[in-house]
């Protein structure tokens, strides 16, 4: 879904445990495995931590760098662009699992935005970025799905 400051995946159902689902939204040394959005994370889900990504944005892969600004273990993690004052764009992606069961939960992905250049940028990439955060949301629940039938 995009609005004039957001793009969101569509939130799915995954028939697997939220602890599980997690584990594989953390596990960036995996991330190749399932995620042809991001196939590549290189850093630490900590606070502070840079994380260095490769994205696909439908152009090939290209080299993004972000920061761990929020965990809350089993439920969301968020990563944010450095967001310096009088940069022209700032951006903050939340990853949000939320239980439904002991078998299931919900997965969603949003990133909202503010700064000067936001409507450039979303005319620009919008429609990319909701495709990449769909794929992603697929790909993590055709992982999950599978690691918990095993």
């Amino acid at each position: 879904m995009i609005t004039e400051n957001s793009v969101a995946s569509e939130e799915i159902i995954i028939n697997a445990p939220a602890e599980l689902v997690w584990d594989i939204l953390l596990d960036f040394d995996n991330y190749g495995a399932w995620n042809v959005f991001c196939p590549s994370v290189r850093g630490e889900p900590v606070v502070g931590s840079a994380l260095e990504m490769q994205v696909d944005l439908g152009n090939g892969l290209q080299l993004q760098t972000e920061y761990v600004t929020r965990v809350e273990p089993c439920h969301t993690i968020i990563w944010s662009m450095e967001n310096k004052p009088g940069d022209p764009v700032h951006a903050d992606r939340t990853q949000r699992i939320t239980p439904i069961d002991s078998k299931s939960c919900r997965y969603a992905s949003i990133d909202e935005f503010s700064g000067d250049f936001v409507p450039q940028m979303m005319e620009a990439l919008a429609k990319a970025v909701e495709l990449g955060f769909n794929r992603c949301a697929e790909g993590l629940k055709k992982r999950a799905e599978a690691l918990y039938k095993d």
